[in-house]
């Protein structure tokens, strides 16, 4: 196998509180430590940085992505849809990082440094909806908006504690899905408050889904069903504040491990596709295939 030698950096100019291009000398200089070739481009949105990957990831051994989760969704796309087969690693500037977090990442820039440095990796599930992949969450109903309708000024001044504050504020608004799901052949119909697909230790930087797996082939589904009274709410907090072992016996609660998914969105309500907002009126997702990512 070739010893990797070059790394293709692409950032989020709004990482770091907007000052990551002050930082770009010092990460070259620091990987170039043990890489030939370092190369470092903004994303300036989204589709810019899944173009930059795609267009590049045959280019280089290493492709890394400097800001937070959706900075890594685009990146993992653009790299996947390449056909090409990268290290793919992340330096953790966002505001929640859950799948750096994940892979143990740290968020101090230079103890992120020595871990893409020492270089070493674990295999790390993909889902595919025919268009787009899933690097660690599918969420739909109570509270899932708060990634994309957080205002990114706040997100930049007050980080994870602004999903905080909109969560206190919609605390107790709920707007029940009507759902046919599909999973593995089982079929769940009906009103539901929650619903998530998670292949990820942590979402929304909450430690939900501790000891998982990340390369069996699997992801998790969560479901909450609409109950009377305030009950899929507490499981809800349940869900958030224990994590999703605590509420595999909850009455309204349903978990699965799970290969291909559908899901039929009867009200055409948005869903947090890895923290952006989606909306589709049906979505089929398969296990595609397995990531190789820097870990700590």
């Amino acid at each position: 196998m070739k010893t990797p030698s070059s790394v293709l950096l692409i950032y989020n100019p709004g990482a770091m509180r907007g000052k990551v291009e002050k930082f770009l000398p010092k990460i070259k200089q620091r990987l170039s430590l043990r890489y030939n070739l370092i190369d470092c481009v903004a994303g300036e949105s989204g589709q810019e940085s899944e173009e930059i990957a795609n267009k590049n990831a045959s280019k280089y051994d290493i492709i890394l992505s400097l800001g937070g989760d959706g900075t890594l969704h685009n990146v993992v796309n653009g790299v996947l849809k390449s056909n090409a087969n990268p290290i793919v690693g992340v330096l953790p500037f966002g505001t929640c990082n859950d799948v750096a977090t994940t892979l143990k990442m740290p968020k101090n820039l230079d103890k992120a440094i020595d871990a893409v440095l020492r270089l070493n990796t674990t295999l790390y599930d993909i889902a595919f909806d025919g268009t787009n992949y899933m690097v660690y969450s599918l969420a739909g109903g109570y509270l899932t908006d708060i990634p994309y309708k957080t205002k990114g000024k706040t997100k930049r001044k007050l980080g994870r504690f602004a999903y905080v504050l909109y969560g206190i504020k919609n605390m107790f608004k709920s707007n029940p899905l009507p759902l046919t799901i599909t999973a593995d052949g089982e079929s769940f119909d009906g009103k539901f408050n929650f619903i998530m697909l998670i292949n990820s230790i942590y979402s929304g930087g909450f430690k939900l889904n501790a000891g998982e797996d990340l390369h069996n082939n699997k992801i998790k589904l969560v479901l909450i069903k609409k109950s009377k009274g305030m009950a899929s709410l507490f499981e809800f907090a349940r869900l958030f504040m224990f994590g999703i072992k605590n509420v595999k016996k909850c009455k309204n609660t349903i978990i699965k491990d799970v290969s291909n998914i559908e899901i039929i969105n009867h009200s055409n309500s948005a869903f947090s596709f890895d923290g952006e907002k989606e909306k589709f009126l049906k979505k089929t997702l398969k296990v595609k295939q397995a990531l190789k990512f820097i870990t700590n």
